[in-house]
């Protein structure tokens, strides 16, 4: 363990030095390569100033133009088709001098682990010479960051990372320092990174600052675990990224400070710490009050459109506190806490949206919104209660989602929550609760869900029939669904209602048969394509079920009743179907 800590730190200074040789003697062939060009091309000559034309319009004579040295090709840093090309690039130019610093780098690694194991150095100085080395990287990339900004970021952050293995190391090995004194000593080395990203517009600076901030705790090696402590801390973080965010509009850092949060918030979320969770539940109020209000800003400020970092900011902010709820707040304020905070997302996504004049805001805060509602009422109830809640809650928010937006196809979309209940419903298909009467919980459960897949099948056609076709299939789609489950309802009433599941069978079938009839025939009498498929896929059904399942099961009283009664009905609309279409001959001839 000593030995890499120390290699390490090692490494760290004969780096810097490498780095140093290797940037000289690049510049030292670059002013090469521009003389052989310059010998190249003589004749190249540099235009005329405006002391030059005047002294020429008054006949002075003036000294031999010198030829201008053509400017090489201009090269973006860091260009190339992808990360692994330039990288191949970077390791084939000189790489006889990177092979050579290897090889050094290696040996002086080994004499400086070599002098520390046998006391060369002492403790305090091996500690000093590893923080001296950080603060000379960052000194020197502060230097070299005026001129050459990728250098001198490469020169902070690894400043600022041998800081925070020299501080490791000095808790670890020699238990120098209080993790109190050595957490502000890596903060700091990290603060002077995010100073430069400020100052110079570095995303990369940037984003390592809160990166090393992140991992600086977990290298304090501290005895005891103060969490109170700790999420000040990362609270200072969060607000020093939101500052950042502010100065130079890259919001992006914002999912990078709540992801560092998020990870140390992961134990508290599986319950691995129990002691605190009140207090850092109020920590996590105002995490999601910070990166609310910064999402906001940046939505509203925004001059280019719509930001996919402040999406992922809405979304992940949303679950973050929903995830903090349900594993800290008391059960019974978990609905309440949870429908406050949907109340403060939901409005929030209307006023943002608002505000900004984008549509993609408010559909992230208003579904994060939705999954608290339906956290909320998780908390509350269960069972078949539940589905019935979810059901109910998926209309309102269907219809509510056009009444606020007037979006057609957000209503659609918004159509497919239903999925929810109706995975739900399955158990009440199957409950046992039928065996005893029929005004059961599952009877509830199926009434709602018919009720609300009808009624939005007919709300969805009424929006959107001056709009596009897709309003109504989804309107047919949701109003054959909701009749399946009054054919269910029917079906497990009946059979409940009756002892005889013959009588139960032969109520369901006719009902069933005189339904598929009215709807065929009146689709053949307006002509509507979609009435006819419906109400023949229905007698279809019924006469299949009877020539396949109760042909062996019903009793023969009942076979025959049943058959003979279906039988005269479909041979009725023979009669009913010939009728109406000799009216409308005689129409047309007259």
């Amino acid at each position: 363990m000593i030995e890499g800590i120390l290699a390490m730190i090692a490494f760290g200074v004969v780096a810097g030095g490498l780095v140093l040789i290797a940037t000289v003697i690049s510049l030292r062939n670059r002013v090469a390569r521009l003389e052989r060009l310059f010998q190249q091309q003589p004749g190249a000559a540099v235009p005329q100033r405006p002391t030059e034309q005047v002294a020429r319009a008054n006949s002075v004579a003036l000294p031999p133009q010198v030829p201008r040295i053509p400017s090489p090709p201009s090269v973006p840093l860091g260009s190339g088709t992808t990360p692994a090309d330039r990288f191949v690039r970077w390791v084939r130019e000189d790489w006889l001098l990177k092979l050579g610093a290897l090889l050094l780098l290696v040996g002086f690694s080994w004499l400086a682990t070599y002098a520390f194991l046998n006391n060369w150095i002492g403790p305090m100085g091996r500690i000093a010479i590893g923080l001296i080395a950080g603060a000379g990287f960052i000194t020197l990339g502060w230097v070299r960051i005026r001129k050459f900004l990728h250098q001198g970021g490469v020169f902070l952050v690894l400043g600022s990372t041998t800081v925070l293995v020299t501080t490791y190391a000095a808790r670890e090995v020699y238990d120098f320092f209080t993790p109190a004194s050595a957490l502000i000593l890596m903060f700091l080395s990290t603060a002077l990174v995010a100073l430069a990203s400020v100052k110079y517009n570095s995303r990369a600076l940037a984003l390592s600052s809160i990166i090393l901030a992140g991992i600086a705790p977990l290298l304090t090696n501290s005895p005891t675990t103060d969490n109170v402590a700790l999420f000040s801390y990362l609270l200072i973080v969060t607000l020093g990224a939101v500052w950042i965010v502010f100065l130079t509009g890259r919001r992006e850092l914002t999912i990078a400070a709540l992801a560092v949060v998020t990870l140390y918030s992961l134990p508290f979320f599986f319950s691995l710490f129990r002691s605190d969770k009140d207090i850092l539940l109020l920590f996590a109020f105002a995490f999601s009050t910070v990166f609310f209000l910064t999402n906001a800003a940046g939505i509203i400020k925004s001059k280019t459109g719509r930001s996919t970092a402040d999406l992922i900011t809405a979304a992940g902010n949303g679950l973050f506190l929903l995830a903090w709820i349900m594993a800290a707040a008391p059960q019974e304020w978990k609905s309440l806490i949870i429908a406050a905070w949907m109340v403060v997302f939901v409005t929030g996504a209307f006023l943002i949206s608002r505000a900004a004049k984008q549509s993609s805001p408010f559909y992230i805060y208003a579904g994060v919104g939705v999954i608290m509602l339906a956290a909320a009422t998780s908390a509350e109830l269960s069972g078949a209660a539940l589905t019935i809640a979810y059901t109910v809650e998926c209309g309102i928010v269907t219809v509510l989602s056009y009444l606020l937006r007037r979006d057609v196809s957000l209503s659609q979309r918004t159509c497919l929550l239903l999925l929810v209940p109706m995975s739900r419903s399955v158990s009440s298909i199957e409950g046992f609760g039928w065996s005893q009467s029929v005004f059961n919980q599952h009877f509830f459960v199926l009434a709602v869900l018919a009720i609300v897949l009808g009624g939005l099948g007919i709300y969805v056609r009424h929006v959107g029939s001056t709009i596009e076709k897709a309003s109504t299939r989804l309107s047919n789609a949701l109003i054959v669904l909701g009749t399946v489950y009054a054919y269910l309802l029917l079906w497990l009433s009946l059979h409940t209602a009756f002892e005889r599941s013959d009588i139960a069978v032969a109520t369901s079938l006719l009902s069933y048969t005189v339904i598929g009839l009215i709807t065929y025939i009146r689709g053949r009498a307006i002509d509507r394509k979609g009435l006819i498929v419906y109400g023949g896929i229905l007698l279809g059904f019924v006469v299949l079920r009877l020539l396949t399942v109760d042909v062996w099961k019903m009793e023969l009283t009942g076979r025959i009743i049943t058959f003979l009664l279906v039988g005269a009905l479909l041979m009725s609309t023979a009669f009913l179907v010939r009728k109406r279409q000799a009216t409308k001959e005689s129409q047309r001839q007259e």
